[in-house]
This record gives C-alpha cells, sequence and structure tokens, in this order.
C-alpha cells in the first residue's frame, strides 16, 4: 500500500519553516496507570501535558517489612501486582474490587486489599519527584520518560516470531499510546524514528530512545500466561529494546482514532 503524499507543515517560532510530515498512523488506545506497577485503565482521550499524562504513575506501593518499592520484574512476591486495578478520580487514585466497586487509595480498606492480596504487608503512598524523600511519600523507582508508546508494527512483527503470537498484547508493555501503524510501516518501527517527532493528536512529542525491556514483560495477567518468550525474543531480536520512550515537546489533546504524522525532516 502507497504512502500518501507528503505535506508541508510550519514550525513554529519566528521563522516558520517548511518540514516534511508523512502519515504514520492513528491513535488504537491510550492508558494511565494511576498507581506503578498496578493495571492501568484505558482512556478515550486526554491532555498530554509537560511531564505526560495527568495522573500517571503518582503513587505506589511499598513493602511495610522492609520498606522497599514494589518491583514486579525483579522479586517473585510482587508479581500479581498488574492483576489489580487502579484508576484516577480527581487528583487520587481508586483501587477496583472484584464486585466492580472501586475505594480510594489512601484509605485504611484499600492498604488490607492489596496486603491480603499479595499476602504480605504493603502500603499505597503517594509519589514525590524523583530523588527526594518526604514523610508518608515514596519516591519512584527510576526517571521515567514522558510518555511510553508502542507501535501495532512492532507487536505485529514480535508476534511474528513466537510460537504462541496471541501471547503478545499491549498490556504486557504498559504504554501510554499504542499507535495502530499504517500497512507501509512493518518491523520495529520505533527504533528506526529515534530523534524524530511525531505530531500526535493536538500534541507533539520527540522520540528520545528505545525502551529497555525487563522481566515485567513476561508476567501474567489477566488471561494472559507468564510467558519468558516474549522478553527472551525482544532480547534476541529488538537488541533489547521495544516501543519508545519519548518527550512532549508541545502539550496537546489526544482522543482515540486521532491521526498520527512522523516529521521527516
Amino acid at each position: 500500500m502507497a504512502r500518501a503524499p507528503a505535506r508541508p507543515w510550519r514550525n513554529d517560532g519566528d521563522t516558520a519553516r517548511l518540514r516534511t510530515m508523512t502519515p504514520f498512523g492513528h491513535i488504537k488506545e491510550i492508558w494511565r496507570y494511576p498507581v506503578s506497577s498496578m493495571g492501568g485503565e484505558r482512556l478515550d482521550g486526554t491532555e498530554l501535558a509537560e511531564g505526560g499524562i495527568p495522573g500517571d504513575r503518582i503513587w505506589g506501593i511499598v513493602d511495610r517489612r522492609d520498606g522497599i518499592v514494589a518491583a514486579p520484574e525483579k522479586r517473585k512476591h510482587w508479581r500479581p501486582l498488574p492483576n489489580l486495578l487502579a484508576r484516577l478520580k480527581g487528583d487520587r487514585p481508586e483501587i477496583g474490587l472484584d464486585d466492580g466497586s472501586w475505594i480510594d487509595a489512601g484509605s485504611s480498606r484499600a492498604g488490607e486489599l492489596v496486603s491480603a492480596f499479595l499476602d504480605f504487608p504493603a502500603a499505597l503512598l503517594p509519589h514525590v519527584p524523583f530523588g527526594s524523600e518526604a514523610q508518608d511519600h515514596i519516591a519512584p523507582r527510576y526517571q521515567r520518560a514522558d510518555i511510553h508508546i508502542v507501535t501495532s508494527a512492532s507487536m505485529n512483527r514480535l508476534a511474528g516470531l513466537l510460537a504462541d503470537p496471541s501471547q503478545v498484547d499491549s498490556r504486557r508493555f504498559r504504554p501510554n499510546i499504542v499507535i495502530e501503524t499504517d500497512a507501509s510501516r512493518d518491523g520495529f518501527v520505533e527504533q528506526q524514528i529515534i530523534g524524530k517527532v511525531l505530531s500526535i493528536g493536538e500534541a507533539r512529542i520527540m522520540i528520545s530512545e528505545s525502551c529497555a525491556r525487563c522481566t515485567f514483560t513476561a508476567l501474567a495477567q489477566g488471561d494472559l500466561a507468564f510467558e519468558p518468550a516474549v522478553l527472551q525474543t525482544i532480547a534476541r531480536h529488538g537488541e533489547g529494546g521495544f516501543g519508545a520512550l519519548c518527550q512532549v515537546m508541545q502539550p496537546g489533546k489526544v482522543r482515540l482514532g486521532d491521526r498520527v504524522t512522523l516529521n521527516e525532516a
């Protein structure tokens, strides 16, 4: 399938310049993860602000026995966490229950629920900026990028390399945005556009680097089985990376179905 003709695009600033923009795809999924390491929520639309999607990964979980922050990719006792769901209500996360109801993440009941689910004492706490400390708050385990994207082209390529292609699902990779790429693009396309800019809805993002992967991609969640072959195949064929980390260059609103274009200049 041939690509549509490239169109000119005027850059912001005093000196307008023409740049070549080509179709790249459209937004297929939007995700937010209010509590780090827990299951997230799918959105119909959101604002891409400086720093990313508002409310994304604003709380975390610690083991009350030693104060260590949850790391499902490193320690087996944290592995069930992706099966607990969180959503944002106002400016605070809520934790989903089996009966379909939700409770405030800061309530004592939420702590009891997570502790019972994990079978050891755990606590949910708000995040503070990476590298800082505050009472009754925790710092994230790492400095995260504004936005994490994954494309359908990359997922299709990975599925074609696995014995069980059904195990390739966006939930394994915890992206903020899944882009359904145009049919003319295939392979691990994110690695082909490092350093370039995507116009995505009303926003613009720069593709900063390939997203290094860990054991989290293999974890069981929902109807997905524990599948080490996912990570092994990424390491073998993707040079350890899958998807891309991005910086928000121009904030703006994005919605499902919004077109995505690539700045080829």
